[in-house]
Formats: C-alpha cells, sequence, structure tokens
C-alpha cells in the first residue's frame, strides 16, 4: 500500500512540475524548467515555443517533421484563431525565445542579450487564413496584427540578404558551439578565400595539411606554375618524368613535330609511327588512291574499291542502268530500276496500270483510290459506299461523320 501511495504521490509532483512551466500566456514561448521522468532521465531547462496547431514554427522544426500538428487536422477542441496563427506572429517575444533556445539557455534567471537589428518582413511559411481554417469543425478568425521579429546579431555579424538571420561579416567564420563569429587566422602567404570565411594559398604556393601552412612551389628546370598556382606543369617540348619529378625533353624523331600538347610527338602528314622503331614511316600510296583525312594513310579515289587481298585499288565495274554511289566505291540501279541479286544487274521495274514509282525508284505503289491486289500483284480500284470517303493513305475508306461502318456500308450512328 505504501507503495502505491509514494508512486501516485511521485506521479502527481511530476505533473506540478511539466505544469509550473507553462506561463499564463499561452502564446508567449515557454521556459521549461529542469525536471526527473519517472524514469530517471533528467531533463535540463530549456526554452520551447508557444503550442499551437503548428510544426513548423517550432525552435527545433526540420522539414522531416511535417508542418502541422494533429490538431490542425483533427482538433479535439474548438481553439481560438490564435491557435492556428504562427507564434512568430503572435508571440512578441519569439525570436528572443529563439536565441535562447539556440545558445541552449533555459530563460530562466539573468540574461545579457547580443545587439539586435529588426528585419524588414517575418519569414516563410505564413498560411493563408481566408476562411476555414484548419479542417472541419475549425472556424476561421481574424488575423492578430503582426509583431516585427526580432533577430539577434552577434558581433562581427550582419543581417543576411532576406533580412531573415545573419551572417558573419568577410574574414570572419562562424562557431556553431558559441553561435558567434571568430576571426579567420590567415597564414603567411595566404589570403582570404572568395566567400570570407577562410583562406586559401597565394599563387605559387600549396597548402601543407599537416602543418595548416602555405609552402612555396618548388619549380624544377623547364617547368612553369599551372594554371591554379598550387602546382607545376612542363613547359612545351619536355615531358614530366614522374621518377625524378623532373622535365625530361621529348626525343622528336624524324619526320615527326610535337604534340598539340607540347609533352609528345605525332608523325607529320605523309607518314605513320612505327611502334616497334618509335619512328615514322612514309604512307605508301598504291595507284588510284590518295592520302587518308589524318595523313597516316591512304583511301581508293571515287570510282576504285580497296582489295584487301592485293592492298590495291580495283576500279568499280558499273553495269547498264546504274551509276556509282555516294561513297563512290561501289554502284546503285538508276531510278525505275531494281537490282537482281543474281545476275547483278539492274532490272527494269514494271509498273502496272494505275500505280506509280516509289519514292525510292526501285519498286511501285497504287494511285490514290486503288489497292494493292496481292494475289494479282495488280492495282484494284476501291469501291466506296454511299456516305464515305476514301481514307488519309487513298487505299482504303472511312464512314463520314455521323455515320459507323457495318460490313461494307455505312450506316447513321
Amino acid at each position: 500500500m505504501k507503495k502505491v501511495i509514494l508512486k501516485f504521490s511521485a506521479f502527481i509532483l511530476l505533473v506540478l512540475v511539466i505544469f509550473s512551466a507553462f506561463p499564463a500566456d499561452s502564446f508567449a514561448y515557454v521556459s521549461v524548467r529542469g525536471y526527473t521522468r519517472s524514469n530517471g532521465t533528467y531533463v535540463a531547462p530549456h526554452v520551447r515555443s508557444s503550442p499551437n496547431a503548428f510544426k513548423f514554427d517550432n525552435y527545433s522544426w526540420t522539414p522531416s517533421q511535417g508542418l502541422y500538428n494533429t490538431s490542425y487536422y483533427a482538433p479535439t477542441k474548438n481553439y481560438s484563431s490564435d491557435w492556428y496563427t504562427p507564434s512568430y506572429i503572435t508571440d512578441p517575444d519569439y525570436y528572443l525565445g529563439k536565441s535562447l533556445y539556440e545558445s541552449g539557455q533555459s530563460g530562466i534567471g539573468s540574461y545579457t542579450a547580443p545587439k539586435s537589428v529588426t528585419p524588414p518582413y517575418a519569414p516563410s511559411y505564413v498560411p493563408s487564413y481566408g476562411g476555414t481554417v484548419g479542417g472541419p469543425g475549425i472556424s476561421g478568425g481574424s488575423v492578430p496584427t503582426q509583431n516585427t521579429p526580432t533577430i539577434i546579431v552577434p558581433p562581427n555579424a550582419q543581417l543576411n540578404y532576406s533580412g531573415t538571420s545573419w551572417i558573419c561579416n568577410s574574414g570572419y567564420k562562424k562557431n556553431y558551439t558559441t553561435n558567434g563569429c571568430d576571426p579567420v587566422n590567415v597564414p603567411a602567404n595566404a589570403s582570404l578565400n572568395y566567400s570570407g570565411d577562410g583562406w586559401i594559398c597565394n599563387s605559387g604556393y600549396k597548402k601543407n595539411y599537416t602543418t595548416n601552412q602555405c609552402d612555396s612551389v618548388s619549380i624544377p628546370a623547364n617547368a612553369s606554375l599551372n594554371y591554379s598556382g598550387d602546382g607545376w606543369i612542363c613547359n612545351s617540348g619536355y615531358k614530366k618524368n614522374y621518377t625524378t619529378n623532373s622535365c625530361d625533353p621529348v626525343g622528336i624523331p624524324t619526320n615527326a613535330s610535337l604534340n598539340y600538347f607540347g609533352d609528345g610527338w605525332v608523325c607529320n602528314n605523309g607518314y605513320k609511327k612505327n611502334y616497334n622503331t618509335d619512328q615514322c614511316d612514309p604512307v605508301i600510296i598504291p595507284s588510284n588512291a590518295s592520302l587518308n583525312y589524318f595523313g597516316d594513310g591512304w583511301v581508293c579515289n571515287s570510282g576504285f574499291k580497296k582489295n584487301y587481298t592485293t592492298n590495291q585499288c580495283d576500279s568499280v565495274s558499273i553495269p547498264a542502268n546504274a551509276s556509282l554511289n555516294y561513297f563512290g566505291d561501289g554502284w546503285v540501279c538508276n531510278n525505275g530500276y531494281k537490282k537482281n541479286y543474281t545476275t547483278n544487274q539492274c532490272d527494269p521495274v514494271i509498273v502496272p496500270q494505275n500505280a506509280s514509282l516509289n519514292y525510292f525508284g526501285d519498286g511501285w505503289v497504287c494511285n490514290s483510290g486503288y489497292k494493292k491486289n496481292y494475289t494479282t500483284n495488280q492495282c484494284d480500284y476501291i469501291v466506296i459506299p454511299s456516305n464515305a470517303s476514301l481514307n488519309y493513305f487513298g487505299d482504303g475508306w472511312s464512314c463520314n461523320q455521323g455515320y459507323k461502318r457495318v460490313g461494307d456500308i455505312c450506316q447513321p450512328q
């Protein structure tokens, strides 16, 4: 019996401690006193935003938590319109509470605030309050006059572009532990980076991640600083030797020149690299051929075709009613003729009545109003019933608007 009374007393004490944390004004930020949970865990004093139907105005809010509490969708009682208004509007000290939360202060006892400034407008996530709010059973009300929030700006900082928070001045970097701005320590031979919150080594120096200093770049003979200024590259005509970490001259053989990058060589036009001797051999061009586009080989002239057995160029034998193809190394039948793959000749296309040559000129298609008969290989006339017209392709018919096809006739729909 005594154990039951003790447990009940502890429960009542815990409830009193928790409820003592809530101020009389339910729409002001809340200073929660430290207390011990029933499982023995101690909760330190802290600050939280005033309770309402929203999550996005909580000091600890993250997007993964969603925007609204359960009471926004399914209220258990009739709340006032303030319940459906973000606390940064209803609570004039919202941003003071936020600064206390971010600095880890409880709001209970003394508090020394840094300088403060007033931003030009309130932050995002302001819902519309016109009409019914939240869902069934929630009546809308007039929105209270918006209080201008206050941003706490630490020393060596300024308001950001939107005026909703602050950023450190150039030469200072945010300290997330103290929520202040610490000066950037720039070592010798370095300068502030583009953002002004760090440093980079000057040109000709390279960051030493062990000492966190800038060491000078040691440039060997026949080399220069690279584009970034934190290393070196060999000059044109020299190639990096990764063993000695120096620049060796490029040995250019006869009939060759420096390549585009200047760190190797290519054979001149009309010569081809011999990978066995590492030299440039002349390209041997047979009769009826010319140098290729790259100058390191040959192609047969138009009207000739490469013979891979003799490595020569044989003339293209063009039959009657044919011409050279686009590439000049073969032939195609003229318009109105079709290739006979048995005789390797061009046979004339036999076009039946009511037909014309096709687009390629090597076959035929029926004229509009006629359809191919694959049994007779002729073009049959299309009989169009009443209330019908030729289709788009001209090889059939379709019923006019307002009629439907039933067999071979069109009936009203």
